[in-house]
């Protein structure tokens, strides 16, 4: 094989001279561009790798834009739920606002109707389980409020104030079942107790089972208690049962919602029942 390619090396130096010449005269030989063989047979060799780096180029440009333009929406979006939470935010503001706006008007109403002073209360607390037998105002002895002066709103009765330090006053709702209202039927001016049964409402007691009494009838304070002023809505009959005796159990469903209380007037009486002259 070593002989082989001693004997043929002259004509192998003589192929590679004559590539290397015909190579010479290639890069010579220009087209009607003006570009030469050689470069020519190079470019064209080359194009197809030319082509798939650019378009990996463009590819990889592609998606850089389409990544920023990304980003670019992320930030808009996050932009506008900023806003819209605001919005919703002053909407709810402004709800709030409006609903407080139309209580106040109420209570004014009623506070320019009334025959006696009074002074306009906020409830800032209730009782201890969270229940309506007992709520706390945020006026008291130094705006004129006493013990046992009523405490009422546009829609009937609250309760009545049985502790009164300073700057806040305790009250006894109708729904105490310690509690006791001289009340009657608005219909038919039969009287009975109003005594209060917890978180359910009140009932009326010591009525007699002739009385003409119907769900539905309204009852309101008599004034016989010489606590509460008479003619103020204390709630609607809702059912009627027996009782003991003689007597029907009539229950009552407050006018005024406890649960969702939040201004008062409480009306500026002298407190306690007033004494009476002996003869």
């Amino acid at each position: 094989m070593a002989i082989l390619l001693t004997e043929r090396k002259p004509y192998l130096l003589l192929l590679i001279l004559l590539t290397f010449h015909l190579g010479l005269m290639s890069s010579r030989i220009r087209n009607a561009s003006e570009r030469s063989l050689l470069a020519e047979g190079i470019l064209s060799l080359g194009s197809p790798f030319l082509k798939a780096a650019g378009g990996m180029g463009q590819g990889v440009s592609g998606t850089w834009n389409a990544y920023v333009g990304l980003r670019g929406v992320e930030q808009e979006n996050r932009r506008l739920r900023g806003q819209v939470d605001a919005l919703a935010l002053q909407a709810n503001a402004a709800a709030e606002a409006r609903q407080e706006a139309e209580r106040l008007r109420a209570l004014l109403d009623l506070r320019t109707a009334l025959p006696f002073q009074s002074v306009a209360a906020r409830v800032i607390a209730r009782g201890v389980d969270g229940g309506a037998r007992v709520v706390t105002l945020d006026r008291g002895t130094g705006a004129g409020v006493r013990i046992n002066q009523p405490v009422i709103t546009p829609r009937g009765v609250v309760g009545r104030i049985f502790e009164a330090a300073g700057g806040a006053s305790k009250v006894q709702t109708i729904l105490d079942p310690n509690v006791g209202v001289a009340g009657l039927i608005q219909r038919t001016r039969v009287q009975g107790m109003i005594v209060g049964d917890g978180d359910r409402g009140c009932r009326m007691e010591y009525v007699s089972e002739l009385a003409n009494v119907e769900v539905g009838d309204v009852v309101v304070t008599s004034g016989l208690d010489q606590i509460y002023p008479k003619g103020y809505t204390l709630g609607v009959i809702a059912a009627i049962g027996e009782g003991e005796g003689l007597t029907k159990i009539i229950e009552i469903r407050p006018e005024v919602d406890f649960r969702r209380l939040e201004e008062v007037l409480v009306l500026l009486k002298p407190e306690g029942p007033p004494e009476t002259s002996a003869p």
